[in-house]
């Protein structure tokens, strides 16, 4: 069972329709990789974060 998961800020997935075509284009590049047969298997997984609590080099997102 292939799973992919994305992690991004909560506001990049406000619009259910954003959130269907990032599942659906993310299935698809995995299938183009590994092959059609992983489409029914496949799951994708997207985790909305604030960005109060995302931080890189160190540092809060704000």
């Amino acid at each position: 069972m292939p799973l992919i998961e994305l992690k991004a800020f909560e506001r990049r997935f406000e619009d259910p329709e954003a959130a269907e075509r990032v599942i659906a284009k993310l299935t698809d590049a995995l299938c183009e990789a590994l092959g059609e047969e992983v489409r029914e298997e496949t799951w994708v997984v997207l985790e909305g974060v604030e960005p109060a609590r995302w931080g890189f080099a160190g540092k809060v997102r704000t």
